[in-house]
């Protein structure tokens, strides 16, 4: 697999001799030239912080402070933990000996320890959590246990929460159109599409999928969408605004539902779908519905375009801790703190791939792979990653070696924020972090995916 030239666009990437498999866009944010021809500082994490900007924030040696102040450099929506008190997360007293869990690395083929894979993979930060106890916490970079990170794609996760929390309720319904609740997207690529559709990334868009055959991939596409969402510059065409460029995909759209195409323009999508579906800011209901029931310590936020409207597809931040608890909530079932906070047959929706108990009335999730443990013929449900029904892991993953693994059959949910410099570096960097991570629940817990 091959992200350089098209991260958040996908590439082709070949996991048996006899078949190419599609793994569309892993995760979130464009690898565009203008990107990393922007971002001029040396290679190195002393500099001042009043030299990035919005031109060279994305990689490094900028994104080893962009990435977790992010609210210093775009507009941003508070998503508030509330009054309530913090839900506490115990410290285990069997200290976790990270030098002394060793795996393969499947980049280099050598031994080496989880201490040392830390060290490889350009960590901000790094929890495991062993039946709702902390086993690690470890911060680099000047982070610390208050700082919010950029979650990039792990953002889409959350997201695909948050609706199942409102299809509970009875707020939206996944089986209708996406024109059903934003008529400006009818005549777009989007028209046809269902709201699960938009989760499961089976929108057809026959252009993005010729354009994953060419050298560059889609990521003409997704540069667009960063200039809208003003993480880019602005130029003559950009389009004022994220729902100003989503409702100028006037182009045919496919037969929806039958191949995963992993458009990052979805998960936009769905924050505006949320907002029509209740009348409510995303912002708000990202509190009420989720983070204010958590238990958090800190308030999250959620990153602005210039026109006050959510990028939902990879702008949501919050702590190490408090993305462990919600991780957590989701290994418990959707149910922690002392309340149910997304429904149970939604989190199951979600760990079977549609098929709670080897049933289900609805389609379920298309095949997803990546080359990760659990992974080889894994699938995609719901803005979530999940591994073969033996491994039982479901995974939200964002660009730059962001990593949130719940494992509901190891009692443990493992969060890693990185900020990898270049986009060069991102397929290696997961490869071999998410192979040290299964090492350790491994140890910990005695189920490994490998």
């Amino acid at each position: 697999m091959n992200f350089k030239n098209s991260l958040r666009a996908g590439t082709q990437l070949a996991l048996a001799p006899a078949m190419l498999i599609l793994f569309s866009g892993l995760i979130c944010l464009a690898v565009s030239a203008r990107a990393q021809a922007g971002n001029a500082l040396p290679q190195s994490t002393d500099f001042p912080p009043s030299l990035i900007t919005p031109a060279n924030w994305y990689w490094g040696p900028a994104n080893r402070w962009s990435w977790h102040i992010t609210r210093s450099i775009f507009p941003t929506a508070q998503v508030a933990r509330g009054s309530g008190p913090v839900a506490a997360l115990a410290q285990d007293p069997a200290a976790l000996d990270l030098t002394k869990i060793r795996f393969s690395d499947p980049v280099t083929q050598k031994k080496m320890t989880v201490t040392e894979m830390l060290d490889a993979t350009y960590t901000d930060g790094f929890l495991v959590l062993f039946h709702g106890q902390i086993l690690t916490e470890i911060y680099r970079n000047g982070m610390n246990a208050g700082d919010p990170h950029l979650l990039m794609s792990v953002s889409k996760s959350i997201m695909g929460t948050l609706a199942g929390v409102l299809v509970g309720s009875g707020k939206l319904d996944s089986a209708k159109l996406v024109t059903d609740y934003i008529p400006e997207m009818r005549g777009t690529v989007y028209e046809g599409a269902t709201v699960r559709n938009l989760l499961d990334m089976s929108v057809d868009d026959p252009q993005e999928r010729a354009a994953l055959a060419t050298t560059q991939g889609t990521a003409k596409e997704y540069e667009a969408v960063d200039e809208a969402g003003g993480w880019l510059p602005a130029t003559a065409t950009t389009a004022p605004g994220l729902r100003a460029y989503l409702a100028n995909l006037r182009r045919p759209h496919g037969e929806n539902g039958k191949q995963f195409l992993y458009l990052d323009q979805s998960a936009i999508l769905i924050g505006w779908v949320m907002e029509r579906a209740t009348g409510e800011d995303l912002g708000k209901l990202l509190t009420e519905d989720l983070w204010a029931k958590l238990g958090a310590e800190q308030d999250a936020y959620i990153l602005l375009d210039h026109y006050q409207q959510a990028y939902s597809s990879a702008g949501f931040n919050a702590t190490l801790r408090d993305l462990g608890r919600f991780g957590e909530m989701m290994a418990q079932g959707g149910r922690y703190n002392g309340q149910q906070i997304v429904p149970e047959a939604w989190v199951d929706d979600i760990r079977t791939n549609g098929r709670p108990n080897g049933k289900g009335s609805g389609a379920p999730g298309l095949a997803a792979p990546a080359p990760w443990p659990g992974h080889k013929r894994g699938t995609y449900r719901s803005f979530w990653w999940g591994a073969e029904q033996s491994c039982g892991r479901f995974a939200g993953v964002g660009l730059g070696g962001q990593l949130l693994i719940v494992d509901p059959v190891a009692d443990m949910v493992v969060v890693k924020f990185d900020s990898v410099p270049s986009p060069d570096l991102d397929e290696n960097v997961f490869r071999t972090q998410y192979q040290g991570i299964d090492a350790v629940m491994k140890a910990v817990s005695g189920h490994g995916c490998s």
